[in-house]
């Protein structure tokens, strides 16, 4: 009887981000679903980017036959970080050790930005970024007996480009998506822009002929650039953001002393704080905090517990709340409830020694059906990512024919994600 004599074969990981069901899982929804997903993360990229420049956001969304764009006004994508989003072998995340209420912690953004026209298109993918006086072209294709993309990347001096970024991504067949089944795609996309305003007033938004005004330029919240609290960390959570600093350290970065390291966070940037280390730390480098190939589990406790002892719990405010007023407003105009109706009530405490504000408003409209938006850090979720939300509602008997618009946020330093998509936490 013949006999197949299997060979072991070798797949290259840079190919996850380069095939439909893989790209699928990287993102964590199906393709139809995927112009919302870019544009989600293009959005929360450009608010995070005018944070971090002390700017009130500005988004402009652009949704044509063949393409869809998003341009914030920003210190704009610098070419360092854009070049490093393109090594597939490696995540390029400023947020994915530390402990801190961000929109996004997963690292792989960019990654799917890019492979996304690649796949829709199977041969070819391309996309463009304007960005500090550069105009980048991005052309994806596969190399399939090398097993891994073959990126054409060039950039070339644009001075008209002085502030923000513009990320524009060559959607093949776009316009046919929309006008097909999902024929409400472009509403969608706009409802999807639309939330966002819901929970950040001190933003402007604009999609086609649409424009969400900011409702507070000076409001504020927890920057990406604010230093985190050392009483957010565990000791796992701590010896990776080590870890990490230790990697970066070998790769050629910067040499750290365990002085300055605790100077980065939350209370403790201050001197007279800095000598209250115990001697064992004193005159001590990250890198000593290594033991036989490892990171000392037990020496990391002690210093947690030492920055703990140095440094007091932020207030859950200092997160930021979003404030009835605004979500009564916006529910008014945007969910067409009656003011009569307008409900509003805010939380704040800590669950887990981290701390968080819930805010829920809640108001009666004229159309028989239940409206939901759900947002974790400032960003809306593309579906509802709390189990415990649907049966509340449930125990209340509101169904999804009753007319009522109920807006849910929660501010945290940090969420137990469950998928790359960032839709389903743990709670």
């Amino acid at each position: 009887m013949q006999r197949l004599n299997r060979t072991t074969f070798e797949i290259s990981r840079e190919l996850e981000f380069f095939d439909e069901k893989e790209l699928t899982m990287q993102i964590g929804h199906e393709k139809e679903s995927w112009p919302l997903c870019v544009l989600k993360e293009l959005i929360d990229n450009g608010l995070d980017a005018c944070e971090t420049a002390g700017i009130p956001p500005e988004i402009e969304v652009t949704v044509e036959n063949d393409f869809l764009s998003i341009r914030d006004n920003g210190s704009g994508l610098p070419t360092k970080v854009l070049k490093k989003s393109l090594d597939y072998f490696k995540r390029v995340s400023d947020k994915l050790f530390y402990v801190s209420p961000t929109r996004g912690q997963l690292g792989n953004a960019l990654k799917t930005v890019w492979a996304v026209p690649f796949v829709l298109n199977g041969e070819h993918g391309q996309a463009e970024v304007w960005s500090q006086k550069l105009h980048h072209t991005i052309i994806v294709e596969l190399d399939r007996i090398s097993q891994k993309p073959a990126i054409d990347y060039r950039n070339e001096a644009d001075p008209s480009v002085k502030k923000g970024t513009l990320i524009k991504i060559h959607w093949p067949n776009l316009a046919c998506l929309i006008e097909s089944k999902n024929d409400d795609l472009y509403n969608t996309m706009e409802e999807l822009v639309m939330k966002y305003a819901a929970f950040n007033p001190h933003a402007t938004f604009r999609i086609g002929k649409k424009v969400y005004e900011a409702s507070d330029v000076n409001w504020k919240k927890w920057g990406p650039t604010d230093p985190t609290s050392p009483h957010w960390y565990t000791t796992e959570t701590l010896r990776a953001l080590i870890a990490g600093y230790i990697s970066r350290e070998q790769n050629g970065g910067p040499t750290r002393t365990v002085r300055e390291f605790i100077s980065e966070f939350r209370g403790l940037s201050r001197t007279d704080k800095q000598k209250e280390l115990p001697e064992k730390f004193k005159d001590f480098y990250l890198h000593d905090l290594v033991k036989n190939k490892d990171i000392d589990l037990e020496l990391v406790e002690g210093l947690l517990e030492t920055m703990k002892g140095l440094s007091a719990p932020p207030k859950p405010t200092i997160l930021g709340i979003i404030g009835k007023e605004h979500f009564k407003n916006w529910l008014i105009k945007h969910g067409g409830i009656t003011e009569i109706s307008f409900q509003y009530v805010k939380i704040i405490g800590f669950e887990d020694n981290l701390p968080h504000v819930l805010e829920v408003a809640f108001g009666i409209h004229e159309n028989n059906e239940r409206n939901i938006i759900v947002g974790l850090n400032w960003a809306p979720c593309l579906e509802n990512p709390m189990e415990e939300l649907s049966y509340l509602l449930g125990q209340m008997r509101i169904d999804r024919h009753d007319p009522i618009s109920v807006i849910v946020h929660t501010a945290r330093p940090r969420f137990e994600f469950v998928d790359r998509g960032k839709g389903r936490i743990e709670l």
